[in-house]
């Protein structure tokens, strides 16, 4: 994903490219500033599965929260592409397959879709 992401524009003809808004969602997150619910932030479905979607304009990554405020990234894709080949279910399967694999102690995500239980602080636009 790096080469891409390097020589990717913003399909959304924005100034920042996608590294430039993975480093700002990045930073943004490990600062522990609010997540926004709905724009850079959303559960995935079928509910129960713990594994959430983080978001830029340009970007897509799929991981679960291993604990409150904890997220561990497993795959990211841009949006253009995951909308385009409809792969949410595949990445969110994908992201169940690989934590089930690691050796972690239970339980091995923080269960459920509301975001108050993952993220300490976010709010709804």
């Amino acid at each position: 994903m790096a080469k891409e992401l390097l020589e990717a524009g913003s399909s959304w003809n924005i100034e920042e490219d996608p590294v430039q808004q993975l480093d700002a969602l990045v930073y943004e997150f490990c600062v522990g500033e609010p997540l926004a619910i709905g724009q850079r932030f959303k559960a995935l479905r079928p509910v129960g599965n713990g594994v959430w979607e983080l978001k830029t304009a340009d970007l897509r990554l799929f991981g679960w929260f291993v604990q409150q405020d904890c997220f561990i990234i497993c795959d990211c894709d841009t949006t253009s592409r995951v909308k385009q080949f409809n792969l949410y279910s595949g990445y969110r399967d994908q992201a169940v397959r690989f934590r089930e694999r690691l050796d972690l102690d239970e339980p091995k995500f923080v269960p459920g879709d509301d975001p108050d239980d993952v993220v300490s602080d976010c709010y709804q636009p």
